[in-house]
């Protein structure tokens, strides 16, 4: 049965999990920090604020298309998910850019910012260290943990939703 490998495309706006992911690492910060510009009335703050914030919608839209494409892979070692070819250059072409911007605007942060977001584009679950999965059925989404920081989501096609479940009990099973 193993190794499975397959490609998901996801709308990063559409998805409700992706939109979780991202109202806690941006909503949360920034709805703080908006409440706060707007209790001292600091209306400029909040205007720069909102344009950053749909600035950044319309960069992702017309860079990545809305979408993430992602490469799975179960196999004899764990679980492992990448960007996708296409999805990878382009964000490391954005992650180079931000490093230069960083250099010619001597901001560290910016660079480090750059730099950092060029090595993040897999990630990998060896069966032992595998906590915990749930299947969310009408969704065809599985959620495999190894720990409450540490997961991957496998977003299934439908025709290979309950082979990669199967696959996943059995692995399990063995170990």
């Amino acid at each position: 049965m193993l190794p499975i490998s397959w490609n998901s495309e996801i709308s990063i706006f559409n998805d409700k999990t992706i939109l979780k992911q991202l109202g806690i690492s941006i909503g949360i910060p920034f709805g703080l920090l908006l409440v706060f510009l707007i209790i001292i009335k600091a209306w400029y703050g909040v205007l720069l604020v909102a344009a950053t914030l749909i600035l950044g919608y319309i960069f992702v839209y017309v860079v990545y298309g809305g979408k993430y494409s992602v490469n799975y892979v179960i196999d004899e070692n764990g679980i492992r998910m990448e960007s996708d070819d296409k999805h990878k250059k382009k964000a490391n072409t954005v992650g180079i850019l931000t490093f230069l911007t960083g250099i010619f605007s001597k901001s560290p942060t910016v660079s480090g910012a750059g730099l950092l977001s060029t090595f993040n584009d897999s990630k990998n679950i060896p069966w032992d260290k595998v906590k915990d999965i749930q299947y969310n059925n009408s969704r065809n989404l599985i959620v495999v943990k190894a720990s409450s920081a540490d997961k991957i989501y496998l977003f299934c096609p439908p025709e290979l939703y309950e082979t990669i479940r199967g696959a996943l009990r059995e692995s399990l099973g063995k170990k």
